[in-house]
């Protein structure tokens, strides 16, 4: 079935790691003139890694990530190194890939609803 499919538990699984990418951003905009405060930034390890499997011997499927913070640069005198530019363009890059995937998906569920409607007239 299409939600039990390897194509689909990884488009579920890029947009989860999209939306932690997106709170990640959205807390170093957030904290933009906190002093001493060091930008984060959402690393994706592994692009798609096998999980536990879960009681019913299905497989999930996860982008592993990890959140570092960035000690190299200094932005401003404060000792904060947030770049709001590079955030918000970071952002916006996060947000059309998630809009790629929702339209993928949305493309696969309408292939599916046109299958099942086509069965049911034979």
């Amino acid at each position: 079935m299409l939600f039990d499919s390897i194509d689909f538990k990884a488009m579920q699984a890029g947009l989860n790691a999209l939306n932690e990418k997106q709170q990640v951003i959205s807390q170093n905009l957030a904290n933009q003139d906190t002093p001493n405060y060091k930008a984060k930034e959402l690393n994706f390890e592994d692009v798609l890694n096998k999980s536990i499997s879960d009681s019913d011997g299905d497989t999930n499927y996860a982008f592993r990530t990890t959140v570092t913070e960035s000690e190299d640069t200094y932005v401003n005198e404060d000792g904060n190194n947030v770049d709001s530019d590079k955030e918000s363009l970071e952002l916006y890059s996060t947000y059309l890939q998630s809009a790629a995937i929702i339209q993928k998906m949305n493309t696969s569920i309408a292939t599916y609803r046109y299958v099942i409607s086509q069965s049911q007239f034979k």
